[in-house]
């Protein structure tokens, strides 16, 4: 595209829905997308390599459709810079002109823009007929330009009604954008005959409604589009004969073959290889053109065949001679400006300026006549170097330097499903060659859908990221390839379903293979071969889905280029500069801190944040927010009406569930319903949860996924880490248990990329017994008498671990972990059981390594805000609610984000209840078991904390507006002020928060280390708990639905 446009960009954005953000990437270029897509002749599509497979993209045909479809919508204004006191006349509303217009106006400037014309479009308006383009699309373009502060003036030529000396003195800047008016002549003998017309003149006089008589045989000299105008508008005024003239042949016709095909089929005949050589007449009016006959030679500079004179003449009848060969520049009374010999005005290079000063440039009338696209890139273009001007420092304005793959061929798109390209609609030929109205229709959004999915993703989708190219326009790096061996392709195919791979951009920087051996631990991908053969990739040529890959997407952070990337969230791999918002990933509780990339409504990737975090994501927090996208969400309330589910708006799904837990808790009083929720919740959802429970009546609150809790309240009467992240970087013994690199494989990272090296539990020490002897270890090293005063129940234990035989390797880590100065416990929430972490809780009690900094136990829990569930008060064991359930107690639950049902037995349990109400983004089997289902969003469409596993407090920020309409918390606000729970937004619900639960006010610094002046228990002691003989290691439970969702898509891994 001349202009730059972003075709792929918008494309692409069109195949994903996102019809408003694809128009906002085009109005980053062109200001009149919709007339710009009926006329243009896209020499994009020229270079589009869905060619290679059967037809080009109908890349225009899309950039009308989101202009249109703007236009009949909201009509979309960009935003605009703060006024800057400084005023620019543009002089001319053709392309050029309106697009200048329209970027100074966007950086705050005051734009008056002068016309000559009573109407704005210049060429668009007055040299293209009214069939191809719709004057009132046009007008409702311009109108929006207008409506950014642009002032337009009509009928008001420059050196005839106003001086361009007057305009200097008046505005700080002056851009001319008069185009090119003027016809070319025949440029042989008899031009200047009655009957002799210029195409442009022609096309003017037609536009502005003025009597053109035409006589029956019109010929029409020329081959490009502007002949094709001519040709079919004479044929709609009623010649009765229409005829172009041709020196080449049809397959050198510069004309769109669309427009070639139309004229045909509405009665234009061609005539080929003959050239217009002297008008025969009478008496001064045209009767005859007398051509020679030409045959074609060796190609010219254009790469088309010469024409090459024969001697021999034809000559052809006519009424009218319309000569439609190219136009010329005339600035007329405009004073004292350079010129070319053309008649062109001479600018400076990439500054437009001209000779004179203040006086700037651009479109046809520096160019010579060209196709609008580059006026409207002149027009962009010179705005960009007058706002430098008017800003202080005149800065030049030059070609963005880019790199096109040259060698592919058809071979290489042969995997494609062949598509053809969706035809847009035209009239029938005998109903439009009588008539001016527009010719082809827009797409539908089914058509449009269609066609933009058929792109081929061919541009590179690193181009945004992408460090090499940001190094070569920044330093002007010269990309010509010099003399040698030519780098045979790499690229292969591969079905990894989160990383692709592409050899041939890779420069061999070795990052992606030291980031997975240093810090991720693997070896997936590695250097093969030397010299120029060296190529990265996974042993033995394996896909990389089928190595040692973790699919961690740490090689895709690092690449410099687009040799190794992420496979986008979005449906359609599309390269666009994203978005991005600062917040926190919803898995897990390490708290990673992300930069969620996004455009419009749409979630593009995820990446770590590296400001505020340690800088590296596993793969759930890398590639598990795709859901956020997935069309089968939920996206309306329903009710469960005869066994089928009725949609229906929020009040009657919020009125239903009201009145519903109502009545239970009338019939069967307090705790008669349980509130369960999931811990992805933000801590300010889980606080209005807790208030919709007191509301109930009922003190059942709990969540299938945190069951009660790790176990670590029951020894020091609080569950929670005691001590924070940052100490491990500090701490001489990290003892780690559980599957730590597994659940959690980010603080594997964090230890390997600091060189730090825990102690793995070992495998030998997997039986109950064995966490016993490391107990009993302890407590056989311990002081009784000065345990008595900082403990409870070191008889019971004693006693409970009478019968234990302390191993070697039991002992021998016991005796490592008392000697440590500052040792630290770091338990996998996941897969340590409730009991084992109650007596490793003891085990730091009995060594004193607790109630200090660097020494406690931390614990690495299971969702991104357990902790937070766990503070808010769900901390009643799922297992008691099921027995509760079971015994009839409870009647109804409200279900929150969780699907319990995802277990057989717990589907039968559901069964029992008299109403369950669900909230969640999917129809889970739980919702499908529900009465009420309420939709839910993404953690990347709400707003709100997390607390992580080490009690940190973290904020969530929202990077899309809810695709519902409300946000979790609004959500959940309604149903609670239904029943009396009145906070009127977040800031309310968290005044509440901080007066009710005291770490979360605002002004709280919180405690690094717990229990320095005593545990959380009323006599401030721990309670050393008793041994029994349950697992130390536990399956992971998954009854998270977002959990569930993304272990589906994991499992291709």
């Amino acid at each position: 595209c001349p202009a730059h446009t972003d075709c792929q960009g918008y494309v692409g954005l069109i195949a994903n829905g996102q019809y408003g953000e694809a128009l906002k990437l085009i109005k980053e270029v062109i200001p009149i997308p919709a007339s710009i897509g009926k006329i243009c002749p896209h020499p994009c599509e020229e270079a589009c390599r869905r060619e290679l497979v059967e037809e080009p993209i109908s890349i225009a045909a899309l950039k009308s459709f989101v202009g249109e479809l703007d236009l009949n919508g909201e009509k979309y204004l960009p935003s605009m810079e703060s006024p800057s006191g400084k005023k620019v006349a543009v002089v001319g509303a053709g392309p050029a002109g309106l697009t200048a217009a329209y970027f100074l106006a966007r950086e705050g400037h005051k734009v008056v823009v002068l016309e000559a014309m009573p109407n704005p479009g210049g060429m668009l308006r007055y040299g293209i007929p009214q069939y191809r383009l719709d004057k009132a699309m046009l007008d409702a373009e311009v109108a929006l330009i207008e409506k950014m502060g642009v002032d337009i003036v009509y009928n008001t030529r420059i050196g005839d009604d106003v001086t361009l000396e007057h305009l200097r003195d008046s505005y700080d800047a002056v851009f001319l954008g008069i185009g090119s008016w003027q016809s070319q002549g025949l440029r042989c003998k008899g031009e200047d005959m009655e009957g002799v017309l210029g195409g442009i003149d022609f096309l003017r006089e037609v536009t502005l409604n003025k009597q053109v008589a035409l006589g029956g045989k019109v010929l029409v000299v020329g081959g490009g589009n502007t002949a094709m105008d001519v040709a079919r508008t004479s044929v709609r005024l009623g010649a009765e004969e229409v005829t172009v003239i041709y020196r080449r042949t049809l397959e050198e016709m510069p004309a769109e073959k669309l427009e070639i095909d139309e004229a045909m089929e509405e009665g234009v005949k061609f005539q080929f290889l003959v050239a217009p050589v002297e008008v025969l007449g009478e008496n001064g009016k045209v009767k005859e053109l007398k051509c020679e006959l030409m045959e074609l030679g060796e190609p010219d500079a254009s790469g088309r065949r010469k024409p090459v004179p024969t001697g021999k003449f034809v000559t052809y009848q006519a009424d009218k001679i319309i000569a439609a060969i190219g136009q010329k520049t005339v600035i007329g009374n405009i004073k004292d400006i350079d010129t070319d010999k053309a008649g062109n005005i001479v600018v400076e290079a990439g500054t437009f300026t001209t000779s004179l000063d203040k006086v700037f440039a651009g479109g046809d009338a520096v160019t010579g006549p060209k196709i609008a696209i580059q006026a409207i890139a002149q027009g962009r273009d010179a705005a960009q170097v007058i706002n430098s001007y008017l800003n202080g420092r005149l800065v030049p304005c030059f070609e963005p330097k880019v790199i096109t793959q040259e060698d592919l061929t058809q071979a290489d798109f042969a995997d494609r499903e062949q598509a053809p390209r969706i035809a847009l609609k035209v009239a029938d030929k005998d109903v439009r060659n009588k008539s001016f109205m527009q010719v082809s229709q827009t797409y539908t959004k089914e058509d449009a859908l269609r066609e933009s999915k058929r792109c081929l993703e061919c541009g590179c989708l690193d181009y945004f990221e992408c460090q090499l190219i940001k190094y070569i326009q920044e330093y002007g790096v010269e990309t010509a390839k010099v003399e040698g061996e030519e780098c045979p392709k790499r690229r292969v195919k591969d079905d990894h379903p989160f990383i692709e791979r592409n050899a041939d951009k890779c420069v061999l920087c070795g990052l992606c293979v030291r980031v997975c051996d240093e810090v991720v631990g693997e070896t997936a991908i590695g250097l093969v071969d030397r010299g120029f053969d060296s190529v990265i990739k996974p042993e033995f040529g394996l896909p990389l889905s089928e190595s040692a890959c973790i699919a961690c997407g740490q090689c895709a952070d690092i690449c410099p280029t687009g040799a190794c990337l992420e496979k986008l969230a979005a449906s359609k791999q599309v390269p666009v500069d994203l978005d991005r918002v600062a917040s926190v990933c919803g898995y897990c509780g390490l708290g990673c801190n992300v930069s969620v990339e996004y455009k419009g409504d749409v979630i593009f990737r995820v990446t770590p944040d590296k400001e505020k975090g340690a800088g590296w994501l596993c793969q759930r927090g890398k590639f598990g927010l795709g859901y956020a996208n997935d069309p089968a969400r939920l996206m309306q309330p329903a009710i469960k009406r005869n066994g089928e589910f009725v949609q229906v708006d929020w009040k009657e799904a919020n009125l239903e569930i009201v009145k519903r837990l109502q009545a239970i808790s009338a019939i069967h009083g307090r705790d008669s319903i349980g509130v369960v929720v999931s811990p992805r919740l933000t801590n300010e959802e889980l606080f209005v949860a807790g208030k919709l429970a007191d509301a109930l009546q009922t003190s059942v609150k709990t969540s299938f996924s945190v069951n009660g809790g790790s176990g670590l309240e029951a020894v020091f009467g609080y569950d929670a880490s005691t001590n924070s992240f940052a100490e491990l970087n500090n701490s001489d013994f990290i003892l780690t248990v559980g599957d730590m690199k597994g659940n959690h494989p980010v603080m594997d990272f964090v230890f390997r990329a600091a060189e730090i090296v825990p102690r793995e539990w070992p495998a030998s020490l997997s039986g109950a017994d064995d966490v016993k002897a490391f107990v009993k270890a302890l407590l056989e090293l311990a002081d009784e008498q000065q345990l008595a005063a900082k403990a409870d129940g070191y008889a019971e234990l004693k006693a409970s671990l009478a019968s234990v035989k302390v191993t070697e390797a039991a002992k021998a880590l016991a005796e490592s972990y008392n000697k440590a100065k500052k040792p630290i416990i770091l338990l996998d929430e996941d897969t340590v059981g409730r009991e084992a972490v109650k007596l490793f809780a003891s085990a730091a009690v009995l060594a004193g390594k607790v109630g200090a900094a660097y020494r406690g136990i931390v614990l690495a829990r299971s969702k991104n805000n357990t902790q937070g569930a766990i503070d808010m008060g769900f901390v009643l064991s799922a297992d008691s609610v099921i027995k509760d359930i079971n015994g009839g107690k409870i009647k109804a639950l409200v279900v929150i984000g969780e699907n319990p049902a995802i277990s057989p037995e717990n589907v039968k349990l559901l069964n029992n209840l008299s109403f369950l109400a669900v909230y969640d983004i999917f129809m889970t089997e739980t919702a499908a078991a529900a009465d009420v289902v309420l939709p839910l969003v993404s953690s990347a469409e709400t707003a709100g904390t997390y607390t992580r596993s080490d009690r940190r407090i973290q904020a969530v920020n929202a990077a899309l507006r809810p695709r519902t309409g409300k946000d979790n918390l609004q959500v959940l606000l309604d149903t609670a002020g239904s029943l009396g729970v009145k906070y009127d937004n977040i800031a309310a619900v968290r005044d509440a928060m901080a007066r009710e639960v005291p770490a979360y006010a605002e002004n709280s610094q919180g405690v690094n280390v717990l229990y320095a002046e005593g545990f959380a228990t009323d006599s401030k002691k721990a309670v050393l708990a008793v041994a029994n003989n349950e697992a130390i290691f536990v399956p992971k439970k998954k009854y998270d639905t977002l959990e569930q969702y993304f272990e589906k898509i994991a499992k291709s891994v």
